[in-house]
């Protein structure tokens, strides 16, 4: 008994070191994970399978008129994926026409979406975006501290997804874009928070929740942002795949990133970044490359 009180004391010490270092733990936070939730679980055989991307396309204008989404819409049909992460949405913003960006695309082509508002602008809203194959069945937005500079969020999505056990929460959100990454910094240790249940959300039995995040973070794989992430999440990779997405004309970072939470193993079978070809000019339809995942799960 004495070597578990031990164990579990070390584990919150560490826990509040490397996460919550500015938040007072109210002492049953870690206690709260382990109760009921989502049970682990190995596929053997039939493993579930999703088909994850993100895509910022809130330079949409590079297409020219921007009440034509004939470019946007060929990149969405080209992308094929089951769930579609979405930073930089307009909608009904007078820079846009007044037209419900999200809304207009998930109907031409037959998806289902989920708006998340950030802020009030420009006579309307902006936010982030999801697109789904499958119901939407309650989402919810949360704001992630971002002092003097504009606020920013996170969507949480649950989807009932075909072949899963049960539904799987999807979180998108777009970073702050400061050269300081120190409300990045912040933004994404609150991620973490709501990931484990340490901060409140509307989802019961988040932290045993199969979960998925995705979005523009700002931020390379090798920045601190990122690697805080790291604590629960794991960076989706693929030995051998150039992860650069921005400026989508002659990609130089990877700021746009998938990462799948570490309750759950899955497998990467493929990872791509498309580049302008002869097929495609993705340069005409944002100034981001879509980041495109085939994954597998192995574990839940």
């Amino acid at each position: 008994m004495k070597k578990r009180i031990c164990l579990t004391l070390l584990t919150t010490c560490c826990l509040s070191a490397n996460v919550l270092a500015d938040t007072k733990l109210a002492g049953n936070e870690i206690l709260a994970v382990q109760q009921g939730g989502v049970p682990n679980k190995i596929y053997t055989q039939k493993k579930p399978h999703l088909r994850v991307a993100t895509y910022n396309i809130g330079k949409n204008e590079v297409a020219g008129d921007v009440a034509d989404f004939s470019a946007l819409n060929a990149a969405i049909k080209k992308i094929d994926a089951d769930i579609i992460a979405l930073p930089e949405i307009d909608n009904k913003t007078t820079r846009s026409k007044k037209i419900d960006q999200l809304k207009t695309i998930a109907e031409s082509n037959g998806l289902h979406y989920a708006f998340g508002k950030a802020l009030n602008f420009d006579g309307g809203e902006y936010g982030l975006g999801l697109l789904s194959r499958y119901p939407v069945k309650h989402f919810q937005v949360i704001n992630l501290p971002s002092g003097e500079a504009e606020q920013r969020v996170v969507l949480l999505a649950q989807i009932a997804c075909p072949g899963f056990d049960s539904p799987v929460i999807v979180m998108v959100t777009h970073l702050d874009w400061q050269k300081d990454p120190a409300v990045r910094l912040a933004q994404a240790r609150h991620i973490l928070d709501v990931s484990i249940g340490d901060a409140p959300s509307d989802f019961k039995d988040i932290a045993s929740s199969v979960k998925i995040l995705a979005g523009d973070f700002n931020s390379t794989r090798n920045e601190q942002p990122v690697r805080e992430l790291g604590y629960f999440w794991n960076l989706v990779n693929k030995e051998g795949t150039d992860l650069r997405s921005w400026p989508a004309i002659n990609p130089a970072i990877d700021i746009d990133h998938i990462f799948t939470f570490k309750g759950q193993k899955w497998n990467v079978n493929k990872l791509t970044i498309p580049h302008d070809d002869t097929s495609f000019t993705w340069s005409g339809a944002s100034d981001h490359l879509p980041v495109i995942a085939d994954l597998e799960l192995t574990e839940q």
